[in-house]
């Protein structure tokens, strides 16, 4: 191995690769550094679609999670170059942007310039070219009204949200460090349905996190059944340091894991095909 780059480094690979040849022997760039914002990529992989970081890392640490210290702590990227690299693209023809963030809903709360994330669509929607517009990833204790507002006004917004749950249970919500609680996350997709009825609403679900029993997956399971989500993404739990869960002890079985696995993913699966693309109020 001659060179190695972490994720925030990626715009070193050029000088690391200069180096090489120039006869180093190893190279690591593994810092934390912060996009330079005059690069603007002028190719573009889709020439439909172009995926634009908003933000990179996050502020949340939820006990499994190994974002804040692989990509360190939330920085949102300056409006005005989000914009101007938005209109680039838009430019070379590529009208569907989708803003990524491992929480776009807390876009801008490190900058002070007091634009919010809603403001920031309203901006993009505005943007010539521009004809569809879609995001990942929403943090539940962070989504607000104003978010769903926002969708169904802006027209180019597509109307589709993801919104990771991860557990039905109040216990191992907590465990995880989430910052919200079932009957929360409940009342936020009734008022999203509230407000979009056909709303395409997906999820994230983790099964056998440290200290989950039969109530606790029972929980997360009825409370999958009264949402009817369009479709989940259903994870088992394994430990990943140095997230804080990794100092739990693991103790559900894997076979117990694999069974609450696969019943959650026949349950999304029924309600899939039973929803067909058409909304179903929740029981």
């Amino acid at each position: 191995m001659d060179i190695a780059v972490g994720p925030s480094n990626i715009y070193e690979i050029p000088d690391c690769i200069d180096g090489v040849l120039e006869g180093r022997k190893k190279i690591l760039a593994a810092g934390k550094q912060v996009r330079p914002e005059h690069d603007n990529p002028a190719y573009h992989e889709d020439k439909n679609r172009v995926y634009i970081s908003i933000s990179e890392g996050c502020d949340n640490y939820c006990s499994y999670c190994i974002v804040p210290y692989v990509r360190g702590r939330q920085r949102s990227r300056p409006k005005d170059a989000i914009i101007n690299e938005i209109r680039l693209a838009a430019r070379a023809g590529i009208s569907e942007i989708t803003l990524l963030g491992q929480n776009v809903n807390s876009y801008g709360n490190d900058l002070g310039d007091g634009c919010t994330f809603m403001d920031l669509l309203n901006y993009v929607a505005g943007i010539e070219g521009v004809k569809r517009i879609r995001f990942v990833t929403c943090h539940p204790k962070d989504t607000k009204e104003k978010l769903f507002l926002a969708m169904r006004d802006i027209e180019k917004v597509h109307k589709h949200l993801h919104l990771p749950l991860q557990s039905g249970s109040a216990k191992i919500l907590k465990a995880m460090n989430r910052g919200y609680t079932p009957v929360h996350y409940l009342g936020l997709v009734q008022k999203l349905r509230q407000y979009m009825p056909d709303c395409n609403l997906t999820t994230d679900i983790i099964v056998g996190f440290p200290g989950e029993t039969e109530r606790d997956f029972k929980d997360t399971l009825d409370l999958m059944k009264k949402i009817r989500f369009d479709s989940a993404y259903i994870f088992k739990y394994s430990p990943r340091p140095p997230a804080e869960s990794s100092e739990m002890d693991d103790n559900v079985p894997e076979d117990t894991k694999k069974k609450r696995h696969a019943i959650l993913l026949e349950t999304q699966r029924n309600i899939s095909k039973k929803k067909k693309g058409r909304h179903l109020p929740m029981a």
